[in-house]
């Protein structure tokens, strides 16, 4: 086969070829211990634009099948590439480069059920930056004034009383992202049982502090920045409401319930209550209010 176009038609010299050796004695030999190395070309190419010589450049790309890679070696060998490459070293740098971000703020008091923007702003001018919201952990205020034990969040999820909004996004470079921090007003069924509360009013009014955790990484990145916010919710000064007793007694005379009617009322709500905390979901908005009481 002719290698040029010309008159002469010469084939390719030694410099114009790529020559290589693996370990078989034959073409269909598999790799194994007894054969280790088997190659195969994938692609093999001529510079044809190179025309200041007879003798073109070739390229190769061979497939390589080792029967025992030495890991040690291979990690040396690895960490050479790496250290030679520039591309590769400016690949594994960007990997672990995460955006400056900056967070408004690390301490956050809700009242009521006001809402306070956090802003987080990505400062770099060039990458945009992810970022999602967790919570590490809550605690509650007992009535002597003392916080209860930091409980940690199975899977860093919100707690019900907390919305947070939006809480995963991605930043882009040198713009804010506005995140609503809200309290979110749940109840809990109150029931009553001989003019005692049953239920959670107490809890519903101690004072609640959450530990957010603002993780922030590189669109293309692995590693992570993690911000700490602290969020805590303050109740309003409440007071629990009157026993069934006083509300039977300010009830008409004719619509006065018996102690019997009341007693048996009492027990079949408490049977009620239970079943209902049993498969309660978080967020749920049932309750007993003073008026509709007044009415029963």
């Amino acid at each position: 086969v002719g290698y040029d176009s010309g008159e002469k038609k010469r084939i390719p010299a030694w410099c114009d070829r790529i020559v290589y050796r693996d370990s078989r004695s034959e073409t269909i030999r598999e790799c194994s211990l007894v054969c280790p190395v088997v190659a195969a070309i994938t692609s093999y190419e001529a510079c044809m634009d190179v025309t200041d010589s007879d003798h073109k450049p070739v390229n190769c790309t061979f497939s390589v099948d080792l029967a025992r890679v030495n890991e040690l070696i291979r990690r040396q060998e690895y960490g050479k590439i790496i250290e030679s490459n520039e591309k590769l070293h400016c690949l594994l740098q960007e990997s672990h480069h995460v955006p400056d971000t900056i967070i408004s703020t690390n301490n956050i008091i809700l009242e009521n059920e006001e809402t306070v923007v956090l802003r987080i702003t990505n400062n770099c001018g060039s990458k945009k930056s992810a970022f999602e919201i967790l919570c590490e952990g809550q605690s509650t205020s007992k009535q002597d004034g003392t916080k209860t034990d930091f409980i940690a969040r199975a899977s860093f999820g919100l707690p019900h009383w907390l919305e947070v909004q939006p809480s995963i996004g991605l930043i882009e470079p040198g713009e804010t992202m506005e995140v609503n921090v809200h309290h979110e007003n749940y109840y809990t069924q109150e029931e009553f049982v001989d003019g005692v509360v049953q239920g959670g009013w107490c809890e519903l009014t101690r004072d609640k502090e959450a530990v957010l955790l603002v993780n922030v990484t590189g669109s293309t990145s692995t590693e992570t920045v993690t911000h700490r916010i602290n969020v805590r919710h303050c109740c309003a000064a409440s007071s629990p409401p009157p026993p069934v007793s006083l509300l039977a007694i300010a009830a008409p005379p004719g619509d006065a319930p018996s102690s019997e009617g009341l007693t048996e009322r009492s027990s079949r709500k408490s049977q009620s209550n239970h079943l209902q905390r049993s498969d309660a979901h978080f967020g749920a908005s049932e309750v007993h209010d003073l008026h509709r009481l007044r009415n029963m």
